[in-house]
């Protein structure tokens, strides 16, 4: 399997700012992302640090079994939608299928 990395968010302070995402490996979750990787990619987050502000981190773990089945379920639902708008008058079978999510013409 490919490294597709995590994706690690860094939060400085509590004003919102510019983007403060880096991608980090996935080979060892996300022990990565921490503040100290906040405190060398973005100079605010020192700043924050420096005057009573908390670097808070986020990370993603894209690797994991729960975000790959919410995408997987999500592409399975919109592809069964759009074959049942496409094929409704076609095929009696897609037809029912149609009538069961409550659309009448």
């Amino acid at each position: 399997m490919a490294d597709v990395g995590n994706i690690c968010r860094c939060i400085c302070g509590e004003r919102p700012q510019a983007n403060t995402t880096i991608l980090v490996s996935s080979a060892r979750g996300c022990k990565d992302c921490n503040t100290a990787l906040c405190l060398e990619h973005f100079p605010r987050c020192g700043f924050a640090e420096k005057h009573g502000g908390a670097v808070t981190v986020h990370c993603i773990d894209r690797s994991a079994l729960a975000p790959r089945l919410a995408i997987g379920s999500l592409i399975v639902i919109v592809a069964v939608l759009v074959f049942a708008a496409l094929t409704k008058d076609r095929c009696r079978a897609s037809r029912r299928f149609y009538d069961l999510l409550g659309h009448q013409d």
